[in-house]
């Protein structure tokens, strides 16, 4: 139901209402009239009617909500009881006040055909009371000209305020329609705003919702490269560190192969006095054979022998220098091996095998020397007794023979010392070369680290003002919200 259709059935039902309490006021005054007047019949024919009109009033208007058929029935029932009474009671001139009454009555609804209904019954009525006049014949037919006049004065009057109203009435209904219809088009603008507003708040929320997730998100991300960065400083620290220790390295590694090269020139050295010391045993022995012939000589011989030994002694003290100087750079070797990682395994092995020859060669010189010291003190007893040379030559023979077998060990162990010591000053150029990669290697990793932590601070730089910038955003998406909301409250209230 629209508005207009409301405001009609409002106004139909308050009519309605209206036209009872005019009659039931009406008949009640009629009812004190004629209580007072003594006239009893006239009193129950009103009492009878005013029960009526109630009943009709309380059943269409109340129950059935009959509202739009309730003004005939009223009319209907008060013109009925009027021509009942005109029957019944005769015509008086009363009916005439009481039909004129009853026409004002009838446009009570302004309604052109509840009047013009009420208005032909009316006519009914008084040609009725003037037809079926007894008493007051000759007054009720001569006032007929007059009453019809009257009554047709009243009808054109109210045809002209009922016209007038019914197109004030329609004004109004179309003033009413569009403004209900403007009402329902505000309503439904005001629906699509509301709806435009909510999905507006709902984007923003999603849009403030994805700001602060990457907000979040740019938060974590500062504070990882700040990490990267500090642990990339370290980093680079660690590679200068580094850096610096292969330097180190470098120039224990050039020292190490100096001193291979010393020591592989030393080693040819030994071991061309090793073959020379070999060539005098071999000397010896066979001098050993004519001793008996030349035991005149053995004193110069054994003069001579006791110097080769002494310069022996010198050379097996070389040897020890040599094998402890060795010993003691295998194992700065092994050290630096170890601290060059994978890089250096091959070296560490290689600075292993010349310490286990260091070794041997430390114990062969300690049984050289030990075999000199006693070759020593028996070439003093051979001096001292040279008398008793004779009964001693078989041993001496044998000794040379055991000092001729040393040096053939001497000579091998030697040899072998100088290939290990060649071999080993290969490994050093070799690892020599590696160091210079390593550190060549180390300095460009050094430039690429304080690269990339100087590109790291530059993004960490950018990603702070990112984060600011979005915290910015994320305060005006905030406000955004609230305004938002507030319209929509509004639109609410």
């Amino acid at each position: 139901m629209n508005l207009a259709e409301s405001m009609k059935l409002h106004d139909t039902i308050k009519k309605n209402t209206l036209m009872l309490m005019t009659i039931a006021i009406s008949l009640a005054g009629g009812i004190i009239l004629n209580f007072i007047q003594q006239e009893y019949f006239t009193l129950m024919f009103y009492g009878l009617t005013l029960i009526f009109l109630v009943l009709l009033y309380f059943i269409f208007q109340k129950v059935l909500k009959k509202h739009n058929i309730l003004p005939y029935l009223l009319i209907t029932v008060a013109y009925a009881f009027n021509f009942l009474f005109v029957v019944v009671n005769g015509s008086s001139i009363n009916i005439i006040l009481i039909s004129l009454f009853l026409t004002i009555y009838s446009a009570i609804q302004l309604n052109r055909k509840i009047f013009f209904y009420g208005y032909g019954l009316g006519i009914v009525v008084i040609l009725a009371n003037h037809f079926l006049a007894t008493a007051d014949k000759e007054v009720i037919q001569s006032l007929l000209s007059y009453t019809i006049l009257i009554y047709l004065l009243i009808g054109l009057i109210f045809n002209v305020v009922i016209r007038l109203s019914l197109e004030q009435t329609k004004k109004l209904i179309d003033v009413l329609e569009k403004s209900e219809i403007e009402a329902k088009r505000k309503e439904a603008q005001k629906f699509q705003l509301q709806q435009n507003v909510n999905a507006i708040i709902t984007s923003i929320s999603e849009v403030n919702n994805h700001l602060q997730t990457n907000l979040t998100a740019q938060n974590e991300m500062a504070s990882a490269i700040n990490e990267v960065s500090v642990g990339s400083q370290t980093q680079s620290e660690q590679i200068s560190e580094i850096s610096q220790n292969t330097n180190e390295t470098k120039s224990t590694i050039d020292e190490v192969h100096s001193k291979s090269i010393e020591l592989y020139l030393a080693s040819g050295n030994a071991s061309e006095l090793t073959k020379n010391g070999k060539m005098k045993i071999n000397d010896l022995n066979e001098n050993n054979t004519t001793l008996e012939k030349v035991i005149n000589d053995l004193n110069d011989t054994f003069t001579i022998l006791t110097e080769k030994i002494a310069e022996t002694n010198k050379f097996a003290g070389t040897i020890k220098e040599i094998t402890a100087q060795t010993n003691l750079l295998a194992l700065n070797a092994s050290i630096e091996a170890a601290r060059a990682g994978d890089a250096g395994k091959g070296f560490a092995v290689v600075a292993n095998e010349i310490r286990k020859l260091a070794d041997l060669t430390g114990q062969t010189t300690e049984k050289i020397t030990k075999n000199l010291d006693e070759l020593n003190t028996s070439n003093k007893q051979a001096i001292t007794q040279m008398d008793e040379s004779t009964q001693n030559i078989k041993l001496g023979v044998i000794s040379t023979n055991d000092v001729t077998g040393y040096f053939e060990k001497i000579s091998a162990t030697m040899q072998e010392l100088n290939d290990g010591l060649k071999n080993f000053t290969q490994l050093a150029e070799k690892v020599q070369g590696q160091s210079n990669d390593v550190e060549k290697s180390t300095n460009d990793f050094a430039a690429i680290i304080e690269q990339t932590s100087a590109s790291l601070e530059e993004m960490n730089a950018t990603v702070d003002n990112l984060t600011t910038g979005n915290h910015q955003l994320s305060l005006l998406m905030d406000e955004t919200v609230t305004k938002a909301t507030a319209i929509k409250d509004d639109f609410k209230e």
